[in-house]
C-alpha cells in the first residue's frame, strides 16, 4: 500500500499550463541530478511550461564542488545541459560572473543571512566541525567565503530569472545547502511557491510541495497521516536490528556484557546524537539541550542512586570538532560508564537492558517507544510531535522525569513511523527502482564516470581538510 503513491503537488487538468522552473542542484550526485530531471519531466509532460536552470560557474565554490574545480564545473555544466536537452528541455544557464552583478536584482540583508546560514549547512555537514570550530580553521573559514559568494550571485541571477519568467513555481532538490536553498530563497522573495524533491532512506523520490524535507513539523504531519500497521511496523523494526540491514548493528555486534548495576534503583541508558548533524539544520533545530556533557553530568550527580551508561554516535568518530572533552568528568563518575564512538556495543542490548531511554533525538527514541520502553528525549528531532517519548523543554523538567517511574508512550505512532518509512514516496515515470537503488527509466544521464571521477577528486579534498582541521583540534586541546 502506498498512500503516497501520486504527486502530492496538483497538477492541472485542464490546458491551463503553470510555469515552473526546476533547479538542477548538486549535477555531480546521480541521484540528485536523476530526481531531479526526471520531476521537471514529468511535469512537461503533464503540460507544464518547465524551465530547468543550473550554475554556469567555471570555478565555483559549492557543496559538490568545495575544491572550486574548474574541471568539475565543467562537467556540471554540460552533464545538466545535454541530459535535459536529450529530454526536450529548456535550459537555462545562472551566471555569477562578478561583472554582471550590476545588471542583476540586488539581494536583502535577511536573505545574505539564509544564504549564509545554507553556507554554514553545507560545511557543517562535508567538514564535520560545528560552527565556532570552522571559524578557527582558515581554511574552511576561507571556504566559506568563496562559497558564500558564489551562491549569492546564484541568487542575483535566479532573482533575474523569476522577474523575467514569472513562474508559478521553483522546484529544487533538497533546499538545505547553499546551493540548493537560493532557489527557495528567490521563491519567497517573488512570493511564489516552491516544492523539494528529496530521496528516500529506502532510495525511493520523495517530493515536499511548499517545505522541505528537514522542516520537521510538516514531516511528522505527512508520518501521522499514515496506518498504525502493527504487522508493517513488527517486520520493519525487527530488520532495523539485523546486521544485513543496518550498519551500525554490522558493526556492533558483539554481545553487550552490561556492568553490576545492584544497589541504584535505576538503570538509564543515554545514547548521544552527532552535535553537527542538528547544527546543519539551521536555526528551527536550535537546542537547548545541545551541550550534552554538562547535561548528563548534572543528571549523574544529583541522581547517585541510578546507574548511567551513556552511548556515543558512531558518526562522532568522524567529527573534526572535540566531543570528548566535554564527558572528561563523566568519565570519572562511580554511577557512569561510558561507551566512546569506536567502541563495539549493541545499542539495542543497551536499550533492552535500560529502565529508562535518555536520547538527544536519534532514531533510537522511536526504537525504545516500540520496544515497550519508556523514552526521554531532549531537543528537536523528527519525532518530537509523535508522543512517542516524554520532551522535558528545560533542564528542571528533565531532572524531575528522570526521579519518576515513567511508563512507556504509546507505540502507535512508532507503528505509524514505520508504515512511513516503508511506503512513502512519491513515484516518478522516469526513475525506476531495482530493489536496492533508483536507475533512470528512457532517459540517460550524461557523462556518469567523468561525474564519480570530479566527486572523488572533491572527496580527497574534503577529507584531507578533514584531517588538518582534526589535527589542529586535537593541538589546541593538548595546548
Amino acid at each position: 500500500m502506498d498512500v503516497h503513491s501520486s504527486d502530492p503537488s496538483p497538477q492541472p487538468s485542464h490546458p491551463t499550463r503553470e510555469k515552473v522552473v526546476v533547479h538542477a542542484a548538486y549535477p555531480l550526485w546521480r541521484k540528485h541530478t536523476l530526481v531531479t530531471l526526471a520531476r521537471a519531466k514529468e511535469l512537461q509532460d503533464a503540460g507544464n511550461q518547465v524551465a530547468v536552470t543550473y550554475c554556469n560557474a567555471t570555478a565555483g565554490t559549492c557543496a559538490v564542488n568545495y575544491g572550486g574545480s574548474p574541471i568539475a564545473c565543467m562537467i556540471c555544466r554540460n552533464r545538466v545541459k545535454k541530459t535535459a536537452e536529450a529530454l526536450g528541455l529548456e535550459t537555462i544557464p545562472l551566471s555569477v560572473d562578478g561583472s554582471v552583478d550590476k545588471q542583476l536584482p540586488e539581494i536583502l540583508f535577511s536573505e545574505k543571512r539564509a544564504v549564509m546560514e545554507g553556507v554554514q549547512s553545507g560545511v557543517i555537514s562535508t567538514f564535520r566541525t560545528l560552527p565556532e570550530e570552522s571559524r578557527r580553521n582558515p581554511m574552511i573559514a576561507a571556504i566559506k567565503r568563496r562559497y558564500f559568494r558564489n551562491a549569492s550571485r546564484l541568487l542575483k541571477s535566479m532573482k533575474a530569472v523569476v522577474k523575467d519568467r514569472q513562474p508559478d513555481r521553483i522546484e529544487v532538490f533538497n533546499g538545505r545547502h547553499a546551493c540548493s536553498r537560493f532557489p527557495i530563497i528567490a521563491a519567497r522573495s517573488a512570493g511564489i511557491p516552491f516544492t523539494t524533491l528529496e530521496v528516500t532512506a529506502r532510495q525511493f523520490p520523495i517530493v515536499c510541495p511548499g517545505y522541505m524535507v528537514h522542516d520537521r513539523h510538516q514531516i511528522q504531519e505527512r508520518i501521522l497521516s499514515h496506518p498504525a500497521d502493527v504487522d508493517v511496523a513488527e517486520r520493519y523494526y525487527l530488520r532495523n536490528r539485523q546486521p544485513r540491514d543496518n550498519k551500525y548493528a554490522r558493526k556492533h555486534r558483539t554481545a553487550f556484557v552490561p556492568p553490576d548495576a545492584s544497589g541504584y534503583r535505576k538503570r538509564i541508558s543515554v545514547f548521544l546524537s552527532s552535535q553537527d548533524e542538528f547544527e546543519s539544520l539551521g536555526k528551527e533545530w536550535v537546542s537547548p539541550f545541545l551541550n550534552y556533557g554538562p547535561i548528563v553530568e548534572k543528571a549523574c550527580l544529583e541522581n547517585p542512586d541510578m546507574m548511567f551508561l551513556i552511548r556515543f554516535h558512531p558518526n562522532q568518530a568522524d567529527m573534526a570538532s572535540d566531543v570528548l572533552t566535554p564527558f572528561k568528568a563523566v568519565s570519572t563518575l562511580p554511577n557512569a560508564q561510558i561507551f566512546y564512538p569506536t567502541d563495539t556495543v549493541n545499542s539495542y542490548a543497551l536499550m533492552e537492558w535500560s529502565d529508562t531511554v535518555v536520547t538527544f533525538g536519534s532514531t533510537i527514541t522511536i526504537e525504545a517507544c516500540w520496544a515497550g520502553k519508556a523514552a526521554i528525549m531532549l531537543g528537536p528531532s523528527f519525532y518530537d510531535q509523535l508522543e512517542i517519548a516524554y520532551t522535558p523543554k528545560t533542564l528542571e523538567e528533565f531532572g524531575d522525569l528522570l526521579r519518576m517511574d515513567l511508563k512507556p508512550k504509546s507505540p502507535e505512532n512508532a507503528a505509524r513511523f514505520a508504515h512511513f518509512q516503508e511506503f512513502d514516496h512519491d513515484p516518478l515515470q522516469y526513475v525506476k527502482h531495482t530493489g536496492r537503488t533508483m536507475i533512470e527509466n528512457g532517459f540517460r544521464i550524461r557523462h556518469p564516470w567523468l561525474g564519480q571521477l570530479a566527486r572523488t577528486t572533491d572527496d580527497l579534498i574534503c577529507n584531507a581538510i578533514k584531517l588538518w582541521a582534526n589535527h589542529a583540534s586535537r593541538s589546541r586541546k593538548s595546548a
